[in-house]
């Protein structure tokens, strides 16, 4: 079976709150659109940037369609700022205990790997390369070309079609995360899900949503990888 497992960023890889990453998001909103963006009541864990961005824009009186012609600058300013912002930093100290690990045993295993994100291509590319898990790259759906993340399944299908020559069936396509959104959107796409409660949410949180396996962690690879068995087989 060609398998293609995706994992999510913030929170399932790197430890989440980067604040390089909000700064950027904030300075670049100000600068295209000219308002002051509000945080208040905005949900953020498990959000695509392109969302977390409509919300802020709700929150102003702006024309909704000149507004969205405005987001891709916004996108790409944002990612303009994360990278000057990391010239010369690593994330090493941000990644998770025991995804290096994970990675090396999915790979063990010959399957296929991504990202699946919330972040922008532009964010996501020199955050994983600052980890120093750019190998993850090489297939990926990110949070500024979706309206949900629900639809980025569906993209990172197109991706893997595009750069392994084969297209990966949904089930045969594992979703790590560590929030509900990212089960739910294995569910919309009608892949798999494994839930790894290393961000805002306890493994009951999770279990809560039905994934197939839930963790607590990335620690132990061997756990890790029957818990991708028991979504797939």
């Amino acid at each position: 079976m060609d398998v293609l497992i995706l994992f999510d960023i913030d929170g399932t890889l790197l430890r989440p709150g980067d604040p390089h990453h909000a700064w950027a998001l904030l300075e670049a909103f100000r600068h295209v659109y000219e308002r002051e963006p509000e945080l208040d009541g905005v949900p953020l864990a498990g959000m695509l940037d392109a969302q977390i961005t409509r919300l802020l824009l709700s929150k102003h009186d702006l024309d909704p369609e000149q507004a969205e012609l405005q987001l891709a600058a916004m996108m790409a300013h944002m990612g303009e700022l994360y990278s000057g912002a990391m010239n010369g930093k690593t994330l090493h100290e941000r990644i998770l205990p025991g995804v290096p690990e994970a990675v090396d045993a999915v790979a063990g295993r010959g399957w296929t790997m991504g990202v699946l994100t919330g972040n922008a291509r532009s964010v996501a590319e020199v955050k994983l390369t600052a980890a120093g898990l750019g190998a993850l790259l090489a297939i990926g759906a990110y949070g500024d070309a979706a309206s949900e993340r629900g639809l980025l399944v569906q993209m990172a299908h197109d991706e893997g079609e595009r750069v392994a020559g084969r297209r990966f069936p949904p089930q045969a396509t594992v979703l790590v995360g560590d929030t509900p959104r990212d089960i739910e959107a294995a569910r919309h796409a009608g892949a798999r899900a494994v839930g790894v409660a290393t961000g805002r949410y306890t493994v009951g949180e999770l279990e809560a949503h039905q994934p197939d396996a839930v963790l607590p962690d990335l620690t132990d690879s061997a756990a890790f990888l029957r818990a991708l068995e028991t979504a797939l087989f």
